[in-house]
């Protein structure tokens, strides 16, 4: 009997260790298991997590000088050169690359910057600001107060190491510098130039028992009539009183029309910059002597030229 139960022990003891180790490879699978399904679920938002921290800053533009400390603007601030491509605005560019339409165009000395070409050159700042070549006597302390910014902003943007360090001829970067008002408006080409130097001899209003559309500025004849904006030109030709007639469109709803002209230097369809000769002072049509007959108008509706010439 003693045999017996002896014998039967160690079966026993088998059996049981055998059930413990299915046990433990069980609960080992279905633990890999739960772990791969955890790692499955939370891989993609790790990954976009990371492509988050990888986004580039976006530069905000900052409140007035006197109401900040310096802005310590980003050490990796550089000038790149773009090619334009089809399709692009200068309104695009400018938001690829952290900075503003403005201090773009006022950069590449823009005479119209709605008129990028395909493969023209720019050169970009990555952020809002102007460039600025120093002159003989400058000091970073006095840029910054022409420009309204903070030297200690110029300092470590372009790694100065002291105010009056600076050679003549060095271009340097005026972080969140603002260009001058008249220097957007020539940018964007809605500054507007007068088309000769006279005297006004008729002003806009009623004249004769009629309404006057325009101005007449006085000029000897010959002489060469500019552009008063950037456009293309829509008209040039004879037109009744006007005489020969020049019409430049400037694509934001206003033309300008120079009467009179006694011959032209454009024509139809030709695109124009602003200041550019579009013909010569003249008599022509009904005049009473040589002048340019002037009109700007808006929707097709003249308008005074005085509220819109400097």
């Amino acid at each position: 009997m003693v045999s017996g139960k002896c014998s039967e022990q160690p079966n026993r003891y088998e059996e049981s260790t055998v059930r413990l180790t299915r046990k433990v490879f069980t609960r080992g699978v279905v633990l890999c298991l739960a772990l791969a399904l955890v790692w499955a679920l939370a891989a993609p938002a790790a990954a976009a997590s990371l492509r988050t921290l990888r986004t580039p800053p976006i530069f905000i533009p900052p409140p007035p000088v006197n109401d900040r400390e310096p802005l310590l603007p980003p050490l990796q601030a550089q000038i790149v050169e773009y090619e334009v491509r089809s399709g692009d605005t200068i309104w695009d560019i400018a938001s690829a690359f952290g900075t503003d339409p403005d201090s773009l165009a006022i950069i590449n000395e823009m005479s119209n910057a709605n008129r990028l070409q395909p493969g023209q050159l720019l050169r970009v700042l990555n952020m809002p600001g102007l460039l600025y070549r120093v002159d003989p006597g400058d000091e970073v302390a006095d840029i910054a107060d022409a420009y309204g910014i903070n030297s200690e902003d110029i300092l470590a943007v372009n790694f100065i190491r002291s105010g009056d360090d600076l050679t003549v001829g060095q271009e340097i970067i005026l972080p969140y510098a603002r260009p001058a008002r008249e220097a957007v408006l020539a940018a964007r080409g809605e500054l507007w130039l007068w088309p000769v130097s006279g005297r006004i001899t008729s002003f806009f209003g009623p004249r004769w028992g009629s309404f006057h559309t325009g101005i007449d500025i006085s000029a000897p004849t010959g002489t060469p009539v500019a552009a008063s904006r950037g456009g293309r030109v829509v008209f040039a030709g004879w037109r009744g009183s006007y005489g020969n007639l020049v019409i430049v469109d400037h694509r934001d709803g206003k033309t300008t029309w120079y009467a009179h002209l006694s011959r032209f230097a454009v024509g139809t369809g030709a695109w124009v910059e602003r200041g550019q000769t579009l013909g010569f002072v003249g008599s022509t049509g009904r005049s009473t002597g040589p002048h340019v007959h002037l009109e700007i108008r808006v929707h097709d509706q003249p308008q005074n030229p005085l509220n819109f010439l400097p």
